[in-house]
């Protein structure tokens, strides 16, 4: 076995060391392969050992080819390619090339030694001009290497030196092939680093595709639904002679016609919230006196009458979208008679601290279970409520989702306090400005 001085051993150990951090904090494939190439010359100073020119190559099995990915960008690489005949990434070697020592080294995996670089050139070169470039760079042998990912030889790594082989040791030889594993997993790693960019971008553009449709289907909806509300409303109000039969099976159309547009208009704000286009139109508006009307208006929609919805308020003046909040308050209350027990009431509360107008919604209904509650604000977060005494209740699961990012974008901070079958507390706060 050929020796090797310890220092000399313990730098060429050291600097593979240094050389697996390297690669192995790189994630680009592009980056990797080149890093690979450029750390063992230059970034190590295995210069100084007689490493002048690294050159990774990996197989293309669509063109059944061993080709060249990257070399190292040291003085005597440049030079030679600045020599040559062919361009570095032309030089391809086909799997076919058997006397090609390249080619045997992917085929059985074995470390080869050459000075004679026609035995790693040719094909595609010729042997005259492989031996012109060798004579060129001052390179006395070079080592072929196999790269190996997950028990698959995937290419080769050439390291060409300008001392001779009986310099170059067993321990060395092994130090290297151990880099050559390191380099398999560093390719690995990018490869699978790339493809899941790929797979990100991909699905960044179908999430646009969706948001485009749903953004162009809700326009188009909104038109005819809102024109089909406005004949049921004649119909019911113009003085149309109807049987009660008949008043209720348009009173049945016309609520099924407004969940569309509800739904119409929740999808159009989550298209607006996600393109970052959500207008908000600020002005003065009195709260207590927004809550009331409604209140009212939840009252009538949902057949409340009495004091099933009752209200505690006190009047407080803020600056705000006041369609929007108006929004939130309708969600929370509809939501709050929807997930109530038959009979039970529904409180209704404004208050204020200091600087901040506060909105409180309560309900004696079914609650919340622990399980369900990272649900609550996501979009299409249904709860399920199958096995309840309510049974399953209909729903997008869009409505709250809507209500955070309004509340959110004015400023505030949106909320819950639940406890399974004694009810929820739903509640915003808005600075006062």
């Amino acid at each position: 076995m050929n020796s090797v001085s310890i220092p000399q051993y313990q730098k060429t150990v050291t600097s593979l060391w240094r050389l697996q951090k390297i690669i192995l904090d790189t994630l680009d494939f592009n980056q990797v392969v080149q890093k690979i190439v450029d750390s063992v010359a230059l970034e190590l100073g295995f210069l100084n050992i007689g490493y002048r020119i690294v050159v990774l190559a990996l197989v293309d099995n669509e063109k059944q080819i061993l080709k060249r990915i990257s070399m190292s960008q040291t003085p005597m690489a440049e030079a030679v390619m600045g020599t040559g005949k062919m361009a570095f990434d032309e030089i391809d070697i086909p799997l076919s090339a058997e006397e090609n020592f390249c080619i045997k080294t992917y085929f059985d995996r074995q470390i080869r030694v050459t000075s004679d670089w026609k035995d790693i050139l040719t094909p595609p070169m010729a042997e005259e001009e492989s031996r012109r470039l060798q004579q060129v760079s001052g390179i006395k042998n070079s080592l072929i290497l196999p790269v190996v990912e997950k028990d698959k030889c995937i290419g080769i790594i050439i390291f060409s030196l300008d001392k001779d082989a009986s310099d170059i040791s067993d321990e060395e030889k092994d130090l290297l092939q151990s880099f050559t594993e390191i380099v398999g997993l560093a390719i690995h790693d990018a490869k699978l680093y790339s493809l899941l960019g790929e797979a990100n971008e991909k699905l960044k553009e179908l999430d646009r595709l969706k948001d485009e449709f749903i953004s162009i289907a809700s326009h188009e909806l909104r038109s005819p639904a809102a024109t089909v509300k406005n004949y049921l409303w004649s119909v019911l109000n113009d003085g149309v002679n109807l049987n009660e039969q008949e008043k209720e099976g348009i009173r049945k159309a016309a609520d099924a016609n407004d969940r569309l547009i509800k739904l119409v208009n929740d999808l159009l704000d989550v298209s607006r919230i996600e393109a970052g286009r959500l207008m908000l139109n600020p002005e003065i508006f009195e709260l207590a006196g927004l809550v009331a009307e409604t209140v009212e208006e939840v009252k009538k929609k949902t057949e409340r009458s009495g004091d099933t919805i009752r209200v505690e308020t006190e009047e407080i003046q803020i600056t705000a979208d006041k369609d929007k909040i108006r929004q939130v308050v309708i969600n929370l209350l509809e939501n709050a008679v929807k997930y109530s027990m038959p009979g039970k009431q529904v409180e209704v509360k404004v208050s204020r601290k200091e600087s901040i107008a506060r909105v409180e919604v309560k309900d004696q209904g079914i609650g919340i279970s622990s399980d369900q509650t990272g649900k609550v604000f996501t979009k299409f977060g249904r709860l399920d409520t199958t096995d309840t005494a309510i049974g399953k209740v209909s729903g997008t699961g869009l409505g709250l989702y809507v209500c955070k990012k309004i509340i959110e974008l004015s400023g505030g901070k949106i909320g819950f306090d639940s406890k399974p079958g004694e009810g929820t507390i739903f509640w915003f706060e808005i600075p006062i400005t």
